[in-house]
């Protein structure tokens, strides 16, 4: 075995416990130079066994732990609950409003769900196909859970009758989450069947607003589905690096850091 596969072994071994590696990691984990580690990077990702993303990698989709709603949902608390409570002011009465599945949306309604208790919005309907926003949000408000094929992992519904259903809506305003923002792919999911439904239902919105924490900007995934430039809003966190903030803004009409 060559010296560039036990370094490759080493890098894909690493990553199935630490979800991102950057280039200054793998420099002290093998000892290596920088440009040796752009080019294992490199190679890597040529195989198709990692996704390049800001200053570093991932694994790719094939080689990624499943999906857990429940794990993701202790990640990033804190910086997704701020995003949920400035997200959810955007909101007005009368909206029509479509809501993405995902831990950062999920926090987003608890946000939605409190300030509707509160009597600060009314007549307010909302479609989603997130069975954990459903239960949050289906006591207090007008809400049609989007059917199809469910995933128990995530937590909702997807594939070819979800998109044949929420065909039949439009709305005012689309929530949506991401599994990476590139400033290249653009708005990009991790499997085909969330990329085609994020991608009718924004179409299908007179303003599409995105909530991403940290961990998805400059981030590559599998899938890309939309390009910036059809974003109205995004918001993220305050700790986001701003040479990437900088660059998104100059697609995005509003960058909102929280």
């Amino acid at each position: 075995m060559s010296k560039q596969t036990d370094r490759e072994n080493v890098i894909l071994e690493t990553l199935k416990h630490k979800t991102k590696l950057n280039t200054l990691e793998v420099v002290e984990l093998l000892s290596v130079s920088e440009s040796t580690a752009r080019r294992l990077f490199s190679e890597l990702e040529q195989q198709g066994k990692v996704i390049r993303n800001y200053g570093g990698i991932q694994l790719a989709q094939d080689n990624q732990v499943d999906y857990s709603f429940e794990q993701l949902a202790q990640i990033n608390v804190r910086e997704k609950r701020n995003i949920a409570s400035f997200a959810v002011d955007l909101i007005e009465n009368y909206d029509i409003i479509y809501i993405d599945s995902g831990t950062t949306l999920y926090q987003f309604c608890i946000a939605l769900a409190e300030r509707i208790e509160k009597g600060k919005l009314i007549d307010v309907t909302i479609l989603t196909n997130s069975m954990a926003n459903h239960q949050i949000l289906a006591p207090i408000c007008n809400v049609v859970l989007i059917g199809g094929e469910y995933r128990p992992k995530r937590m909702d519904f997807a594939g070819y009758a979800s998109n044949r259903f929420i065909q039949l809506f439009s709305f005012t305003k689309c929530f949506l989450g991401v599994d990476g923002i590139h400033l290249d792919d653009g708005l990009m999911a991790t499997d085909v069947d969330t990329a085609s439904l994020v991608e009718i239902a924004s179409k299908r919105s007179d303003k599409t607003i995105v909530l991403a924490d940290s961990s998805k900007l400059g981030k590559r995934s599998f899938v890309s589905y939309a390009p910036l430039e059809t974003v109205d809003i995004l918001v993220t966190a305050e700790s986001v690096d701003q040479e990437i903030i900088l660059k998104l803004k100059q697609k995005i009409a509003g960058v909102h850091q929280v």
